[in-house]
């Protein structure tokens, strides 16, 4: 909710982006694959954010590559708010988007959520949904992986299975449901409906 209500949804995107490796940068092309913005909206809120001085540029061979202005007053209080409410859900929504038609929710849990971790730590992510596959699934995530230079551990269920597990009131299930969590795809209304009549085992 704090980041609806600071920024609009390209601009999350883009500072999520930019935010996770600072000292690189990304060209416009890349820029538009990874967010997945048109080429109108990523060049005005680049402009934008380039004018007011949050983002620099500068030309490498005939590619120009934008960052975020470490020197701006603002970088450190930006930066710290981009990490703990979009950054790390811009580069998994991005590469989880191809499979948003088979997967009803996902949610990064544990240490993570809780803002937490280091930066080396592992990224838990649990995803529900059905016709797809942790082949599939893992094609997907060593890009995300390069980008925030962490590790993701993955827990794919379908939703029966999901469901099996919650009755059974498994206790990683629970633990997992009752803490922190951080929607990539979905929200907790999805999560609620995957869950079905077993709802009511949902806490926090």
């Amino acid at each position: 909710m704090i980041a609806q209500a600071l920024f609009t949804p390209a601009q999350q995107k883009l500072l999520g982006l930019l935010f996770v490796r600072v000292n690189q940068g990304f060209h416009l092309n890349e820029i538009m694959r990874l967010t997945g913005l048109g080429s109108a909206s990523a060049q005005r809120e680049l402009k934008r954010l380039h004018e007011s001085g949050v983002i620099v540029s500068e030309r490498i061979g005939n590619v120009r590559r934008f960052k975020p202005n470490q020197d701006c007053i603002v970088f450190g209080e930006l930066s710290g708010l981009v990490k703990k409410t979009f950054g790390l859900v811009s580069v998994l929504n991005s590469a989880l988007a191809p499979l948003q038609h088979v997967l009803n929710v996902a949610f990064v849990y544990g240490a993570t959520a809780k803002e937490q971790e280091g930066m080396d730590t592992a990224v838990e992510l649990l995803l529900i949904g059905d016709n797809t596959s942790y082949g599939e699934l893992l094609s997907r995530l060593p890009v995300a992986e390069r980008l925030l230079r962490r590790k993701i551990n993955p827990n794919l269920y379908s939703i029966p299975d999901f469901k099996r597990r919650l009755r059974e009131q498994q206790p990683f299930i629970l633990e997992v449901l009752r803490g922190q969590k951080i929607y990539v795809l979905g929200d907790e209304l999805d999560l609620e409906k995957v869950s079905g009549e077993d709802s009511n085992q949902l806490v926090g």
